[in-house]
């Protein structure tokens, strides 16, 4: 009769330690956290290595809606014009734009061959 007891009390306790044994980990790693974790800051103007000026002109145009003479995609090699109906093909996520042709050449852009210039 006393070996059931202990056998028993052997199965809760084991359960009993796992369970301190998690909420000490828990809390540690609680204690160990200091603030908050850092924002996820997604820019597209870096995935092509766009310049200092040039990342703060671009989010300039699209924040005031004053968009420049020409677009290009951020995933493309190729500039157009603002009107060239090749580059409302651009989804909308995805455009750069740039008020000069020299300003998107620096950026090793070349000039889209079906739009007229």
């Amino acid at each position: 009769m006393y070996q059931n007891i202990d056998l028993r009390s052997n199965k809760y306790f084991t359960g009993a330690v796992l369970i301190l044994v998690f909420l000490i980990g828990l809390g540690i790693g609680l204690l160990i956290k200091n603030g908050q974790s850092a924002p996820i800051v997604i820019d597209k103007n870096m995935k092509i290595g766009l310049p200092q000026q040039t990342q703060f002109m671009a989010q300039k145009n699209i924040g005031n809606g004053l968009l420049g003479n020409f677009l290009a995609s951020i995933n493309g090699k190729a500039y157009y014009p603002k009107g060239c109906t090749a580059a409302n093909k651009i989804k909308e996520e995805n455009r750069i734009w740039f008020t000069t042709r020299q300003e998107a050449e620096a950026q090793g852009y070349k000039p889209a061959q079906n739009c007229a210039f």
